[in-house]
This record gives structure tokens, sequence and C-alpha cells, in this order.
């Protein structure tokens, strides 16, 4: 009888006697199970860095996308809140108005604010005792203002002057007036050299002006009101307004009171100014914006209820977009990362093998490999968040640095949308690893350790599913989107469209192993592999296919988004010639004469071949310093209308328009005023019409103006009362001119009547707002010319009609090759991670004779052959969600004559020129890189014994 023997167990394993007390109760078997499993995935990591490395990427790189994306859509899209270190500094509030009724708004007056609902106005507001409208910031306006709010009131005036440069040129500048010598607003206004203003005579250039031009000491000369100032440049600040900008400088007093435009007023007080105190002073007809309100916004319930729907439409968008981007974000991640754990799983397969042969259970093996993804999944996910949001951190640090004036300043971490994308990131890891771990039931251990790799036969029944799930979604999701149902509805078509294209992806690679048995060595070798091993193939097809689908689909709306657009666009000129507008006095735009006649002089010093002709407009001049004076009309009186129906627009026309107040100085649409042969020049009249123009007559688009071939034109005052009502009206004259139906060739549809220079002066009626059409004799007027314009001439005033040019031509090139760029390194990665795998194949190819040409010619071929599927099938899947998403944005559309929005079928366009070159140049480039990227022979074994 054979002896027992008895033997130590295992270091670190309880003896017999000790493993019987351990409890076996199912919680703590799985534990202990997964503690072995994540035991076992931290110990692969370490052995094997260099596929770690690279699963890492491709789940750090669009997790670091997406977090630096949403990091970087919040820090640009500045609150408010975030803004009260520079727009309200060290006060509790600002005051703007007052409007002549009671405002409602919402915390941030900028957002949610009005004075009626559209069908009751509010009450008239409550006067400010001692406040003067018309004063602006005046030291009694500012008494009245402190004895409204208890605190210190700093009035702040915004004024637009010229900075002169030269006999030439001068540039408009932005000056703040306010007193800040006296005054400590903190980060709102830090003074770097020099000292504050004192007056009028002195200003302070902010970084902003500096980076515009403003000298720093010295002089500068401003022009406001037809009078020049010279003043002294005493320091240099950093000065923000209330929307978190700069001005070009700041002063201590207007140049010309008349011409601030907007005086708004802060309150510097030691208590905060709480919602129900807003609500009083909207009473008095202010807007507030109060740092304690921004910072403890009202609930919607505290809102007024006319502007409660701001907030809902606004939970509406983001609840939508969230939905939307979650599940978009699940299933990009789960493909892009998939070839990394099947590649991974296939190289565990002998160890999984040896497990179980060893008694391992088929769940214990799963957990392995979930494990690894558990393990690499969150470290990937949480380093790349965290690199994300330190780079963009670190970019906005030197941002503001080098432009103190930038609105891009205020870091904001979206901790809720970072954690959603880190869990939605684990969670497509996961997934992705699961797919490869749920064969493992199968696991055929026999043929593992013989070294034999093979996905089984294709199932028959799978591709035809998928057929029919990728038609049945891609139809499903263009009918929900046009029927503009609710989100899930299309979030499940784009689910079923993409699961139906991954099923026909098996197929598609045996299709193209068949399809190669007369290409030479290398093409069919890789073909052949790809066919044979889908179980890695596949999951590498898909990930390149899910950045071709997003490119397909972004790349669909925006070239039909750019259609609509050149379909839409009316050329405000005719082709080649400009317009420009005379700046006048900026505190209320009237111009002189002298004004015409300078710019005139100035466009002949630099283009003298171009010609020059005055086009104005009939005007309404009023007295804004006499709101009770009468104001001056000009309409037309169409037939069965009234001229006080026409001044008042009373009753509307199916279309929207008015059916009355159709032209003149009270309607959208005026009288433009320009010489006789221009009109006909620019018109194309010919015979009668040309001699009806010359002898008074008027060019009319609304056929419905004229009765009997003429156009009744009235002139006249009226007057409006205190609740806005016409009345007092006082008709001059009532003339019945020629008319001539027709128009010029202008986009811009405000003129729908043009009268010769002479006809208006015949008539009396006042002309005004001139412009200067410029004409090149010989053609178009040449770039040349218009770059010299623009440089001597103030910004934004010059137009030169050159057609419609594409705007988004360079983001659409920066897209498609940054799309590109993603799926060459995905290619790559997955390639690598195939090759690193294969190495016992290459050797076998080394050791009968193939050289290391034939090698990189296999390499490249594998990367062109699983980067092509993949390109094909997801820009084939994509043109479904790429095509819906043009209902959206190309459906609707608007008149351009009324306004009024219109529905349209919708607009297609799909880039056929770039999605080709993606589809040729990525498999083309991943070949490239993956045959230069075998160097060395493979290392070959053999067996001895």
């Amino acid at each position: 009888m054979a002896a027992v023997v008895e033997r130590e167990a295992p270091a670190g394993m309880p003896r017999g006697d000790a493993r019987a007390d351990v409890p076996s109760s199912r919680w703590s078997r799985w534990v202990a199970s997964w503690r072995v499993a994540l035991r076992m995935a931290r110990r692969d990591l370490r052995r094997h860095r260099g596929r770690a490395v690279l699963v890492f990427v491709m789940v750090a790189l669009p997790v670091g996308l997406l977090v630096g994306g949403l990091a970087f859509s919040t820090s640009g899209m500045v609150t408010a809140a975030e803004r009260i270190p520079v727009s309200l500094g060290t006060a509790q509030g600002m005051l703007r108005g007052p409007n002549a009724r009671v405002v409602w708004q919402t915390a941030d007056p900028d957002v949610g604010y009005g004075t009626a609902d559209g069908e009751q106005p509010p009450p008239e507001a409550t006067p400010v005792p001692g406040f003067d409208p018309g004063a602006g910031g005046t030291s009694g306006n500012a008494a009245a203002l402190e004895r409204l709010t208890g605190g210190v009131v700093v009035p702040v005036g915004s004024e637009t002057v010229r900075r002169v440069l030269d006999d030439r040129r001068s540039r408009i500048t932005t000056v703040e007036n306010l007193d800040l010598a006296s005054v400590d607003l903190g980060t709102k206004a830090v003074l770097r050299s020099g000292r504050w203003a004192k007056d009028n005579t002195e200003i302070v250039a902010t970084s902003f002006g500096v980076s515009r031009g403003m000298p720093t000491s010295g002089t500068a000369l401003l022009r406001s009101g037809g009078k020049d100032f010279r003043v002294t440049v005493v320091g240099v600040a950093d000065y923000f307004t209330s929307w978190g900008g700069q001005p070009d400088a700041v002063t201590a007093a207007p140049f010309n009171a008349a011409s601030v435009m907007d005086w708004s007023y802060l309150v510097l007080r030691d208590t905060a100014i709480p919602y129900s105190e807003v609500k009083r002073l909207n009473g008095y007809g202010f807007q507030v914006m109060s740092a304690d309100v921004l910072r403890h916004p009202p609930t919607e319930a505290e809102l007024p209820p006319q502007i409660q729907q701001v907030s809902n439409s606004s939970a509406d968008d983001v609840r939508v977009t969230v939905a939307v981007g979650g599940v978009m974000l699940l299933l990009v991640t789960t493909l892009l990362v998939s070839p990394a754990f099947a590649v991974a799983a296939s190289r565990q397969r002998r160890t999984l093998a040896l497990a179980a042969s060893n008694g391992a259970e088929t769940r214990q093996l799963r957990r392995t490999v979930l494990a690894q993804a558990l393990v690499l999944g969150v470290l990937s996910a949480l380093v790349a968040a965290v690199l994300a949001l330190a780079g963009l951190r670190a970019v906005m640090w030197g941002w503001v640095a080098v432009r103190p004036w930038t609105t891009f300043r205020f870091f904001e971490l979206p901790v809720w949308a970072v954690v959603a994308v880190v869990l939605m990131a684990v969670v497509s890891v996961l997934i992705a690893a699961l797919i490869p771990s749920m064969r493992l039931g199968r696991l055929d251990i026999v043929g593992v350790m013989k070294g034999q790799n093979v996905s089984p036969r294709l199932n028959r029944i799978l591709p035809v599913l998928g057929a029919l799930m990728a038609g049945g979604g891609g139809i499903g999701l263009v009918l929900t989107v046009a029927r503009r149902t609710s989100e899930i509805p299309v979030m499940l078509m784009a689910i079923v469209l993409v699961v139906g294209a991954l099923l026909l992806v098996p197929l598609l690679l045996v299709t193209a192993g068949r399809l190669t048995a007369n290409l030479p060595v290398a093409p069919r070798l890789a073909a052949r592999d790809a066919s044979r091993h889908r179980t890695r193939a596949v999951p590498t097809v898909a990930a390149i296919m899910a950045g071709a689908i997003a490119l397909t689909t972004f790349g669909i709306g925006l070239a039909s988004d750019s259609e609509q657009q050149r379909r839409d666009y009316r050329p405000q000129l005719p082709a080649g010639m400009g317009q420009l507008y005379v700046n006048g006095d900026p505190a209320n735009g009237s111009q002189t004469e002298d004004d015409l006649t300078s710019a005139e002089r100035l466009v002949r010093s630099v283009a003298p071949t171009l010609s020059l002709v005055r086009f104005g407009m009939v005007t309404a001049p009023y007295d804004p310093t006499n709101p009770s004076a009468p104001t001056r009309f000009v309409t037309a009186v169409p037939p069965s209308c009234t001229v006080e129906q026409s001044i008042t627009g009373a009753e509307a026309l199916p279309d929207g328009r008015s059916k009355c107040g159709r032209l003149g100085t009270n309607s959208q649409y005026t009288v433009g005023v320009l010489p006789a042969d221009e009109i006909i020049r620019l018109a194309s009249l010919t015979g009668d019409d040309a001699t009806r123009i010359r002898n008074g007559g008027i060019l009319v688009r609304d056929r419905g103006l004229v009765a009997g071939g003429k156009v009744a034109m009235a002139a006249g005052t009226f007057k409006v009362d205190a609740q806005g009502i016409t009345n007092a009206v006082d008709v001059t004259r009532t003339d019945q001119v020629p008319a001539v139906v027709g128009g010029l060739p202008f986009g811009s549809t405000m003129y729908h009547g043009i009268v010769s220079d002479k006809t208006a002066t015949t008539l009396g009626w006042p002309v005004g707002q001139y412009m200067l059409l410029l004409r090149n004799p010989d053609g178009a007027i040449s770039g040349a010319d218009e770059k010299a314009l623009t440089e001597v001439l103030d910004e934004n005033t010059l137009y030169v009609e050159r057609g419609f040019t594409r705007d988004d031509a360079l983001f659409m090139a920066v897209m498609f090759g940054a799309f590109a760029l993603l799926l060459v390194i995905v290619t790559l990665i997955s390639t690598a991670l195939a090759l690193a795998e294969q190495q016992t194949d290459l050797g076998t190819l080394a050791a009968v004779g193939a050289t290391r040409g034939t090698r990189r010619r296999f390499a490249a071929a594998q990367a062109a052959t699983v980067a092509f599927l993949g390109a094909l099938v997801g820009i084939a899947v994509g043109l479904a969600p790429g095509i819906a998403i043009t209902y959206p944005l190309t459906t609707v559309t608007w008149n351009p004559e009324t306004g009024e929005q219109l529905h349209q079928d919708p607009i297609t366009v799909i880039p056929w020129l770039h999605l080709g070159l993606v589809l040729v140049g990525v498999p083309l480039i991943a070949a490239l890189i993956a045959a230069v990227a075998i160097r060395r022979a493979p290392t070959m074994t053999r067996r001895a014994g």
C-alpha cells in the first residue's frame, strides 16, 4: 500500500486545515475571482507594455478630444456669473436704461429681457425722482440713482470717436467715459502703467487699443462731432466692458456728450442686490445686472410668466443634446477601441486555453479579459481627461498672457459632462472587451494549443439580418428626422443602422478574400488573412467605419448647408461693383456735404479710374432733442388706402406685408435716389421707360402701387403720442408720379422705389444716408484697388460684389484632414497589433524565403484592405444620417421680401470628391506607413528534439 506523503502548501496559500475554515459563499468566491483577474490584468499590462500603450492611445484619443472639446465649449460660452470680476468688479450691480415701460428680466438681462409679450405690454415705468433720461451720466442723475439704490453710483458711457492717423486715414475708436481716479473697481479696471485720466484732455490706452495701434505715451488726435481733440496718453490699463471685452481707451469725461449712445450705472455698496430689489428697479424701467442674482439665479416660478419660456426652451435643447451626444459617444468609442481588445483576446488565447485545461470556468476566463479592459479603460480615460483639461488650462493661461483683452479667459470644468464621458468610455471599453470574451465559451482548447486560430464558418443568417437592419435603420432614421419626432426614435434608428452594418462586415471580408484569388501574393495573403481571422479584422473595420460615418455625416451636412446659402444668396450689387458707406457723426450718424466730398476726394486719389455716383434714400428727419416735434414723412398711397393708413401700416396682406404701408419712410421698403442716367443704366431701361424716368418718374417693384400708370406719393408731417399712437397727420402735398415697374439689380430688398435726384428735389423730398457707388468702366473693380481703398478707409465701410463665396471651404478641408488623420492612426494601431500577433506567421514566411520586401507588401496590403473596407462601409452607412441631417439644416428658409419663414424640400449635397479622397488616400497612407514600419527580420525559432 502506497504511503501518503504530506506536502507543504505553496507560499501564500493556507494550510489544509486552515482552508477548511475559509467561508465559501457565492459573494466571497465572486470577489476572490475578480481579485485574481485584476491581479493578472495588472501583470499582463506590465509584461506587454507596447500593446498596452497602443490600446491606451486608442482609448485616450477620443476621450481626450471629447473632454477637451467639452471644456473648450463651456469655457468659450461665458456666462454672466463668470464675467462678474470683469463686468462688475467691486460693484454690486449695474443699471441700464431707463425704459419707458416696466422691464421683465431673468437673472441675466442680456439673456432674458422684455418690455412686451406681444399681446399685453407692461405698464408704464415709474419715473425716478430727479432723474433726467436725456441728461445721461450727469452728477444729477447719479445722485438720483444713489437715493434710489442706497449706494455710490458711477456713470459709465460708451463713446465712438475717430482717431485721426494722417490726412487720409482714420480709425473708429471706442472710448469708455468714467472717472477711475476716484473709484476702485478691482479686476474690472487694472492700471498697468502710468495713471488714470483726470478729464477729457487725457486718455488711458487699453491693451486692446495698443494692439490696434493706440500709442502708449505722447498724444493722439481724436475727432467727434466735427471737432478735433488733442489728448495726452497718460497710462496703459486693462479695463473691461460689461460683456467682458475691452475698448480702445478710457477717459474721465465725454468728448461730445451727444455722441455717448449707451449710459450704464455701476452701483457700489456693502450689501448685495437681491432679486426682489431687481424687480423693484425693473418697475422704474431699468435692466439690472446684480452680482448676487447672477450667482444665485431665481427659480423658474419666481420669474415673470412672460419670460419663463426662455428657460424652458433652453433646458429642452440641453436634454436633447446630452441624449444624442451620449449615444454617439458610446457607439464611436466602442467601435474605436474594439480592435485593441479583439487582438488582445487573440494573443491571450493560449494563456486562456491553458487556464481552461486546468479547470478554469468560462466565466473566470471572461473576467480575466474584462479585468484587463477595466484596468486599462479606467486608466486611459482618467489620464486622457486630466491631460486634456491640463493642456487646455495651460493654453488659456498663455492666451490670456498674450491677449489680455480676450474673453476666452474663464476656464470652466464641466464636471458632470466629463464624468459622463469617462464613464461612457469605460463602458465602451467593457463592451468592446465583452464581445470577444463571449466567444470564450466556444474555446477550442486542443486547436489553440496546436496553434490553430481560424474563425468559424460564416453564419448565413446574420448578413441577411444585417442587410435588413441597415436598410430599415437608414430609412427609419431619415423618416424620423424628417417628421421631427423626439430624439429617442432617432437614437434607436441610428443604433439599428450601425449594428446592421456591423453584421454585414464579416460577409464583406469573406467576399474580399474570394475576389483576390488572382492578385499577387502579398494582397492575396492579406485579404485571406482578414477573411480567416474575422474576429480580429471585424473590429478593425468597425473602428475605421465609425470615423468614416461621422466624417460622412458632417460632410454632407456642411456641404448641404453651404449649398442652401449659395441658393439663398442675393447679390447686393451688380458683379464687380462696389459701394462705400460714408460715415457721418458717430453721435447720430448724420452726414454732411463735407463728409461726402471728403470721401469722394479720397477715392479719386487712391483709385482714379473708378467712377463715383451718390446713392441716397428718402429720409424722415426728426429732432431727437424735441420728442414732441413733428416727424416728416414721404409715403406711397396704394389704391383704396388713405395717407393715415399708409403711415401706420394698418392691416396686413396674406404674405405678411402691410396692405397700405408698402413704400415710404414709415415702411420697411424705402425710396432710393440716384441720377437718372444711372437708374436707366442699372435697370436696363429703354424707350418710353427711360424717358419717363428722366421726366420725373419713379421706378417701383410693387405693381399694386400703380393705378392709371402713376403712383400717388404723399408728403407731410405727423406726431406720435406717449402711447405710440400716430396722430396730427398733416399732408403738405400729394403727387401723381409716373411709374415704371421694375427694379434695380440690388440684393437689398429695402429699395422698392427709385427716383432721380432731380425728381426728389422738385418734389421737396428730404434725402440723406448717402453711399457712394463705385464702378470700373473697364469691368470689375480690381483686387488691387479694393485693397488700396480698404487700407485708407475706416473699417467695414467698403463692399465689393464678388458673388457667393464659400466661407466653410477651409473648415471642411481641416475637418476632413483631421478625420483622415484619425482614421490613419486607428488603422496603423490596429495593423500594429495584428502584426504583433502574426510574428509567428511572419517568421514562417521568412523561413520559406520571403524577403523583407514581401513582408512589407504584406503589411501594406493588410493595412490598405481593412482601411478601404472600413472607409467604404462607413461612407455608405454615413449617407443615411447625412441625408437625415439636411432636413433640420436646409428645409427652413425666409422670404427675402417679407422675412416670412418658408418651408422647402431638403437640399442634399454629397461631397463625393472629399469622400473619394478619404476612401483612396487613407488606405494608401496607412499602407505606406505600415510598409515602412517593417524594418527587421522576424525572430525564427526551431524545435529541438
